[in-house]
């Protein structure tokens, strides 16, 4: 079994640890109903333990006005990382809310790789930080809180009631859906469930 890699204050306790090419049966099942990946040629490559490392080969439709990569797309490489890293642990988690901060821009034919760790992990809200590399150079810096969402039957579906006792608390109300801890928004789509590039 697997040491729990967090302290009990939620702090990551294993830095030093890194996958290798494993994909979590979680995240597999996830990746196998998103369209984004695919969309943007996004290559999953690992995602267990709360880590994850994607990479996005920069085509000639990513490149804006500027001659560099749309920075909607670095972030959509690194959300979609950060679904993977926080979604191996099992249950269904979106993103919340995230921050990213453009280091360098990408160009034509860049061979981004994006890395994720998950830093805190306490009740449904968790942390994770992701890097976006060309090489050894840092493009992206993104922040994200991601929350574990409820759902009535463990398969996610928009317009579902949740779960009586679940965060909404508003079991039997059809008009209302499962939705993060902590959400801004009114109402998560259960089926936004992460391939995420935007909470997945």
């Amino acid at each position: 079994m697997t040491p729990d890699p967090f302290t009990s204050d939620g702090r990551r306790d294993d830095a030093g640890r890194v996958t290798d090419g494993q994909v979590a049966k979680s995240v597999r099942h996830m990746l196998s109903e998103d369209r984004t990946c695919e969309l943007l040629g996004i290559q999953v490559e690992s995602a267990a333990e709360g880590r994850a490392c994607a990479r996005m080969r920069v085509r000639p439709d990513m490149v804006n006005g500027h001659a560099i990569v749309h920075g909607g797309l670095v972030f959509a490489l690194a959300d979609t990382t950060f679904a993977c890293a926080v979604n191996s642990y099992g249950p269904p988690v979106v993103t919340a809310s995230a921050n990213i901060t453009f280091r360098l821009p990408g160009h034509l034919g860049d061979d981004l790789i994006a890395e994720a760790v998950t830093r805190s992990r306490q009740g449904r809200s968790v942390i994770c930080e992701v890097t976006v590399r060309r090489g050894d150079d840092v493009i992206a810096e993104f922040s994200g809180r991601g929350a574990q969402i409820v759902l009535a039957d463990g398969a996610p579906s928009a317009g579902r009631s949740p779960v009586p006792g679940s965060l909404s608390g508003r079991a039997g109300d059809e008009e209302h859906r499962a939705r993060p801890a902590g959400a801004d928004t009114d109402a998560v789509d259960g089926s936004a469930v992460p391939g995420h590039a935007s909470g997945r």
